[in-house]
């Protein structure tokens, strides 16, 4: 079988990289968007931005809805896109295919279980820069990611 003039057989690098950015609207996530822009120079990948919000913001019980189940619709909604904003700017301007996606909870457990749900190719974090006893008493997305994802972690300081 022959191929026409010019082109070339596809491969699976060729595919758009699947990415995982958690982002939380600060610098550190404005910066791990820049460098994942660099990183990629100019690749396709379709990006998957995940914010974790507080459980309080939780519209339903096992009961049903709350009574402010709108309002707190609205509120998820406005944080979710405080988070995301200028990280999905930075993506889209370089041509890249951005979702958006929230969860509540604890961020470490909330961004691991969807990197394990997502299995994307590559996980990108900002790092704060807390010390190391602070982390340690803490918590870290970053530190957590780097001790329990399966998939390569880019984090960004």
């Amino acid at each position: 079988m022959e191929e026409a003039a010019g082109s070339q057989p596809a491969t699976l690098g060729e595919r758009p990289l699947s990415v995982v950015l958690a982002t939380d609207g600060s610098e550190h996530s404005v910066k791990a968007a820049r460098v994942l822009v660099e990183v990629l120079g100019g690749r396709s990948a379709e990006v998957r931005l995940v914010t974790v919000l507080s459980m309080e913001m939780k519209p339903t019980t096992y009961m049903g809805d709350l009574s402010d189940a709108d309002e707190r619709r609205a509120h998820i909604a406005e944080e979710t896109e405080k988070a995301v904003g200028d990280v999905r700017r930075i993506l889209e301007e370089a041509g890249l295919s951005v979702s958006v996606h929230h969860r509540l909870g604890n961020p470490p457990d909330e961004v691991l279980a969807e990197v394990d749900e997502v299995v994307p190719d590559l996980v990108v974090v900002g790092r704060r820069g807390l010390g190391r006893a602070a982390s340690l008493v803490l918590g870290s997305v970053s530190s957590s990611l780097l001790r329990h994802s399966a998939v390569p972690v880019l984090t960004v300081p």
